[in-house]
């Protein structure tokens, strides 16, 4: 494979990337300037607004996900046919099955609106694929949520074409913070049709009882620092296991409880590193208003909606300055495992009054997403 050629983790190995489902990005940047001198080709409906969210949904329950179905159950609220496409690992049979459920619904009315996480070659095929069905329907709009998206758009000419050949397909693309943005805006992106959205939304009022297992570990631990993730470098779950190991130096009963995948979680945790697995997104919610302290020590990030819930849980956050973060947020230098220690250290010693609960913190999306699709 040359240098810039997209591989479709759909396509059998030596498959062309974007055929013959997905266009060649040239004749795809022929059809976007066709369509865009000429609006009105456009096929229009009259339909009741309808909302396809394209995107992924739990398992397992990461930022992505969990907006996804998030959405869908506020907008089910507020009356609005809803649907999810659930893209993810072996919900869909391959690319042309894909495509017909796109078809299907786009020629029935159906607004897109698509979640990716922008950082690998598959999320842009299948925006590519989705705003391509949209021209024929009521539209897309796609939300971009990774903070690695910038870093991978910029790595090779190959990819930026195809996110600017699939950017040309949308009304309205979200970036989830400037970072996202500034690269869709060095792309020609058109400075009206990019837009930074926190992927927050509100937390449930009512939270589940905690899980039993972390009822009973907690019981012999204070304090108690939560952090959600997933095991994967860009986590910075080791910066997080050396931070803790200082803490413990002088606060010998402190206890974390990590929440996420447990599938790849390293061997041989320590008893006072509590690896409890993928939690239903309530559970989650009830863990981190329960601890004392939410860490995230991401090395990258998008917006980080767990960073918000728990500011609107009246939980301290102790973040990384990878990207600029919410209001109330104590941030430490990325990558910098002392400078956590000692973050926390500062938090927990000048016990950082809890914001009132009830307060949501900037960034709430929904209503301006209801903006958004009522211009759709």
């Amino acid at each position: 494979m040359s240098r810039g050629a997209v591989k479709d983790s759909f396509a059998p190995d030596g498959a062309n990337a974007l055929s013959p489902i997905f266009p060649r990005p040239l004749a795809v940047a022929t059809l976007c300037r066709l369509y865009a001198a000429e609006p009105e080709i456009r096929i229009t409906f009259n339909y009741m607004l309808k909302i396809l969210l394209v995107g992924p949904i739990p398992p397992p329950h990461g930022g992505v996900s969990v907006h996804v179905v998030t959405l869908q159950s506020l907008l089910l609220k507020a009356g609005i046919p809803c649907r999810v496409l659930n893209i993810s690992p072996g919900a869909i049979r391959g690319p042309l099955h894909f495509m017909i459920l796109l078809l299907r619904h786009s020629l029935k009315g159906w607004s897109f609106h698509v979640h990716i996480n922008g950082h690998n070659a598959k999320s842009w095929l299948v925006a590519l694929a989705a705003g391509l069905a949209g021209v024929i329907g009521r539209g897309a709009m796609l939300t971009i949520h990774s903070g690695m998206s910038p870093a991978y758009l910029n790595d090779r000419r190959g990819r930026q074409l195809l996110a600017w050949t699939t950017c040309r397909f949308y009304r309205q693309i979200i970036a989830v913070n400037s970072e996202i943005k500034y690269v869709l805006r060095s792309l020609s992106v058109p400075e009206a049709r990019v837009e930074i959205l926190p992927a927050f939304l509100p937390t449930p009022a009512a939270l589940p009882e905690l899980p039993a297992d972390f009822t009973s570990w907690s019981r012999a631990h204070h304090p108690v620092i939560a952090t959600a993730l997933f095991f994967r470098p860009e986590y910075g779950f080791d910066l997080l296991v050396a931070a803790v190991s200082e803490l413990r130096k002088k606060h010998p009963r402190l206890g974390c409880v990590v929440m996420g995948d447990s599938e790849s979680r390293p061997a041989g945790l320590p008893q006072h590193m509590l690896a409890i697995g993928d939690l239903a997104h309530e559970s989650c919610l009830a863990v981190v208003a329960r601890s004392d302290l939410f860490i995230r020590a991401t090395l990258s990030d998008g917006d980080a909606i767990s960073v918000r819930e728990a500011i609107a849980l009246g939980t301290p956050v102790v973040a990384s300055d990878v990207v600029s973060r919410p209001a109330g947020t104590v941030c430490f230098r990325t990558g910098d495992a002392s400078d956590l220690a000692e973050k926390i250290e500062s938090v927990l010693a000048e016990g950082v009054p809890h914001p009132a609960v009830s307060s949501q913190p900037e960034g709430n999306a929904i209503q301006r997403l209801l903006e958004l699709y009522g211009t759709q």
